[in-house]
């Protein structure tokens, strides 16, 4: 329901000029003015006090609010009593009321005033209360007095519920079928009424957000228990594996060596025949040596000596031998962004290791033929209460591949789990995996796998990058939580150096889409075509090959409501533009979220 108060009368002044101020004593002019009568054989004043009990009674919104106008319905024997809860912008629903039988009903009535924010909410806040004998006698404005004529109403008593020192609602007191002068005592009951229930509704707001944080926090410590227990069960299941995998090992190693042993003992052994049991035991020995140095690699990963690698150097290097012994049918493609891929500290070996280990794997899944296609990214991982690595910063993703025949979701889930193989009949001893993530997991990263049946295979392998100084300048250890950038466009201005793919990369970990220039030419072109998609343009100052101060004063002028981000400092006055004083990711992205929200025009 819309109310436009539209004639020439101050809502307030008429609408105060009957209203009952509950710390000011009033004369006997002044009552008989309110429409209130000051004696009376009924004292609900008494009465009161036990409706307070029954209101207290309960902590549940659902229970006190109605508790709340039933009572007050019998107490003040009216045809009408309900609950207003106003929203943010004064408009406002009413969420319970009790009404005699043949009263127009008003719960869920929507009601929204135009005066009301403007003239009626300081009053309210302020404790004043309205109480209105007749409807038709008292002196309100013409719309004031419209919308109780609207709903049937000729007397009025409204209280303000205060809350934490703001206006809630109102508690409201209606007389339908005739005036109903208000007495004294009433008014003064409902002004402990109206105390106490705004009481009773902060009380229950705080315990109904207790509850929400309780059951929040019981439903993720239930998560945590969950996923422990499965942690525990995958151990022992993996316990169970990798004993199975190393006895049935141990004992192929073992059963050639035991029975050369025996053959040697034979004196009718000639010196060849003799040297063919000793090559076997060579062989075995050989093969332990090997199965040590892989489960060694799956528990703790190998030690050895690191330093700082570029891995687009080391995977182009891994792509050229690929390409020179893939199997007939199959295409290897590479997306490795060499400029821009940040470095890692790394023994190169070993990260050989896991990325040919991966790569054959998918040469092997896909016999018949396909593509294996492997990427290098830059990401910024913010981390996850449900993974080891919770804590966010910079990583290095490799990606490979696969076109081939898939897992399902069983397998896996168990695919990195020592001995385990879906193809021992190939051959296979099921360590290959489990040690690339040993490997992976000493240079503290991990693997992530993901699969389906007939959709091929793909294994991301996260490294930490080295990013300190960036990330120093960035602020980066203060990126807060949730401001996710929902998949908007944004346009970053700045040089092409680190600082700027360590701003894109966290904006795309943010979830945000970013075009990149580092010309004045470049970012006006792409600022052109992207204007009706862009949702920002963040603007580094420093740079030396234009004017910033310029292209913010075109790019306004090109697009007056798009919001502009300037980092550095700017004396920039005629235009609207963020200024952020240094390259703080914080601040950048509590900025983009703050002007993100706003509605372009």
């Amino acid at each position: 329901m819309n109310h436009t108060c539209a004639d020439d009368v101050e809502p307030c002044a008429a609408y105060l000029e009957s209203a009952f101020e509950p710390r000011c004593p009033l004369s006997a002019s002044k009552v008989s003015q309110l429409g209130l009568e000051e004696n009376s054989d009924r004292n609900p004043l008494a009465a009161a006090f036990s409706s307070l009990q029954r209101i207290h009674q309960s902590l549940d919104l659902d229970v006190v609010l109605p508790t709340t106008v039933s009572e007050v319905r019998q107490l003040l024997q009216v045809e009408r009593v309900f609950l207003f809860r106003f929203e943010p912008d004064w408009s406002g629903v009413v969420v319970v009321e009790d009404c005699a039988p043949g009263c127009l009903p008003l719960q869920g009535q929507r009601v929204y005033d135009e005066c009301f924010a403007e003239k009626w909410v300081s009053a309210y806040a302020q404790g004043r209360v309205q109480a209105v004998g007749d409807v038709d006698q008292a002196e309100l404005t013409p719309c004031h007095r419209d919308l109780l004529r609207g709903l049937g109403v000729r007397a009025n008593l409204v209280m303000p519920l205060l809350t934490q020192g703001r206006l809630w609602g109102l508690l409201v007191a209606q007389h339908c079928s005739a005036p109903r002068p208000w007495q004294l005592t009433e008014v003064q009951m409902m002004q402990q009424l109206a105390v106490q229930v705004g009481l009773a509704i902060q009380q229950s707001e705080l315990y109904q957000q207790m509850q929400a944080k309780l059951t929040t926090h019981q439903q993720t410590e239930a998560h945590l228990l969950q996923q422990a227990q499965r942690s525990r069960d995958r151990h022992l299941e993996s316990i169970g594996t990798l004993a199975g995998g190393m006895a049935h090992e141990l004992s192929d190693i073992l059963t050639p060596i035991m029975l050369a042993e025996e053959m040697l003992r034979q004196p009718a052994l000639d010196s060849e025949q003799q040297q063919q049991w000793l090559n076997r035991i060579h062989t075995s020995a050989h093969r332990g040596v090997s199965l040590v140095d892989q489960v060694l690699s799956f528990a703790k990963g190998m030690s050895g000596q690191r330093g700082e690698i570029q891995l687009a150097y080391l995977l182009g290097e891994m792509v050229q031998t690929l390409q020179e012994i893939r199997p007939e049918g199959i295409a290897v493609t590479s997306r490795l962004r060499q400029p821009h891929l940040w470095t890692v500290d790394a023994n190169a070996p070993q990260l050989h290791q896991v990325f040919m280990n991966l790569c054959l794997n998918g040469f092997e899944s896909m016999a018949p033929g396909g593509t294996l296609h492997i990427e290098a990214r830059n990401v910024w991982w913010r981390g996850a209460l449900d993974h080891p690595q919770t804590t966010s910063g910079p990583y290095v993703v490799v990606t490979v591949t696969d076109t081939g025949t898939g897992m399902t979701a069983a397998v896996c889930d168990r695919s990195c789990d020592p001995f385990f193989t879906s193809r021992a009949t190939a051959g296979h001893t099921g360590l290959g995996l489990s040690t690339a993530q040993g490997l992976v997991k000493g240079h503290g990263g991990w693997l992530k796998t993901d699969s389906k049946p007939g959709n091929g295979t793909t294994v991301e392998v996260y490294l930490p990058a080295i990013v300190e100084s960036a990330a120093l300048i960035l602020g980066l250890v203060s990126v807060p939580t949730g401001l996710e950038g929902g998949n908007a466009l944004v346009l970053l201005v700045m040089a092409d150096d680190p600082t700027r793919e360590l701003h894109r990369t966290l904006l795309e970990g943010y979830g945000y889409r970013v075009l990149v220039a580092e010309e004045g030419a470049d970012a006006i072109a792409l600022f052109i075509q992207h204007q009706a998609e862009l949702r920002a343009v963040v603007l580094d100052l420093a740079l030396p090959t234009f004017n910033g101060m310029a292209m913010l004063l075109r790019m306004h002028y090109i697009l007056p409501t798009l919001p502009l981000i300037a980092l550095g400092h700017s004396d920039l006055t005629e235009v609207a533009v963020t200024t952020l004083d240094s390259p703080d990711g914080a601040a950048l992205l509590d900025t983009l979220a703050q002007v993100g929200s706003l509605p372009r025009t």
